[in-house]
């Protein structure tokens, strides 16, 4: 596992030591990547917020720091993974001068996003296959106005799962062996102003 493009590029991660975890294949995080740098969306990745749901090792969430986003949240609510994701960061080496702000919190999504008072401009979603976490998180964004019709979000899933996605617009839908890519935008009569 390694950091792919940006200024941490060529950075190995630790990789979970536990086979519960499952990371975000390269070939996925590297195309999740291209479709946010590039001018398909008008995505700015350069001094955004970005939240990392169910970060596992925090590999998609130093994507984006590496790629120059400056707010970053990661949440997850195993021991392990918040554990493997505080080590990851501290390989980035970053001070104070670097101004970039890292919270981690370890619990559940559904818990978590209630005690956020932030808008952020790109959320990952990255859960366990078969659970109904995706579409409990896009509930909770909205009704914790988390996200606003600028916000993109990048949902993971296996290609068998479908979600209900009520209130956003599905952008586009890519399949990567056997997970699939959804992202979407809030819908803007259902914007949350």
């Amino acid at each position: 596992m390694r950091v792919i493009g940006g200024k941490f590029k060529g950075l190995k991660l630790m990789p979970p030591n536990d086979l519960g975890i499952r990371p975000t294949s390269d070939r996925l995080k590297e195309a999740l990547f291209s479709i946010l740098e590039s001018k398909k969306y008008n995505i700015n990745i350069n001094n955004s917020s970005v939240i990392d749901i169910c970060s596992g090792t925090g590999a998609l969430g130093i994507e984006a720091l590496s790629r120059g986003a400056n707010k970053i949240y990661f949440i997850d609510q195993e021991t392990k993974s918040i554990q493997i994701i505080q080590k990851n960061i501290s390989k980035l080496k970053i001070n104070n001068e670097d101004k970039i702000f890292i919270k981690v919190i370890k619990d559940k999504s559904t818990k978590a996003l209630k005690k956020i008072n932030h808008v952020f401009d790109i959320v990952l979603i990255d859960p366990p296959y078969k659970t109904k976490i995706i579409e409990e998180t896009l509930q909770d964004l909205k009704n914790y106005n988390l996200i606003k019709t600028h916000s993109y979000i990048f949902a993971e899933s296996s290609n068998a799962e479908i979600f209900d996605f009520n209130g956003y617009e599905l952008l586009d839908t890519k399949k990567y062996g056997k997970s699939k890519l959804t992202i979407l935008k809030l819908i803007n009569s259902s914007s949350i102003e």
